[in-house]
């Protein structure tokens, strides 16, 4: 049997069923309020309508229709409404990962900061294609940008890069590349 969460989820895989509670709107019984949610990024806009599940409600998206949800961050909130009235009573963010069951053709899987990272670092070594000579940091051209400013950026996005794997080893229950400093007296 599968657990159903009393949260929404923070990310969820293009393709796969969701599914999760919400218990903590007693001040809002399904039998009388609606819950939807409204997910949000450039250009696409998803709505979500819970059903009731005696007086709390139950989000469940079937694969099918997740499966034509487009990759990327989303901002979120969820409302309750009845009649005239309606509330926010939540909000966060989800991100929409690809499924790589889908894949037909190669896909790069790398962040904007380390598709960054990268093309910084071809024009270092002097492998820069004409794309990355055309790359663009804060409104400016890779190719215009003084070497002790490309090594400033390569620093940066580096900083950036390191963080964003952190992140994962520690969604991965694994240690971090910090040092965790302790001392006993």
């Amino acid at each position: 049997m599968v657990n159903i969460p009393l949260n929404e989820p923070l990310t969820l895989v293009a393709g796969d069923t969701i599914r999760w509670d919400r218990e903590d709107l007693s001040n809002y019984p399904a039998s009388i309020w609606t819950l939807k949610y409204y997910f949000v990024k450039t250009n696409e806009q998803i709505v979500i309508t819970a059903s009731a599940n005696g007086d709390h409600f139950r989000v469940v998206v079937a694969a099918s229709v997740t499966a034509n949800y487009s990759v990327g961050i989303y901002k979120w909130n969820a409302y309750v409404s009845k009649g005239e009235e309606r509330y926010k009573v939540d909000e966060g963010t989800l991100e929409i990962k690809a499924d790589y069951a889908a894949q037909t053709t190669g896909y790069d899987s790398r962040s904007h900061v380390k598709k960054t990272l990268d093309a910084i670092e071809a024009v270092i070594e002097g492998r820069a294609t004409q794309d990355h000579l055309s790359y663009s940091i804060a409104g400016r051209s890779i190719a215009k940008i003084s070497p002790e400013e490309l090594i400033r950026w390569w620093s940066f996005y580096k900083q950036q890069y390191q963080r964003e794997l952190d992140a994962e080893r520690i969604a991965n229950n694994l240690g971090t590349s910090k040092k965790i400093l302790t001392r006993f007296i």
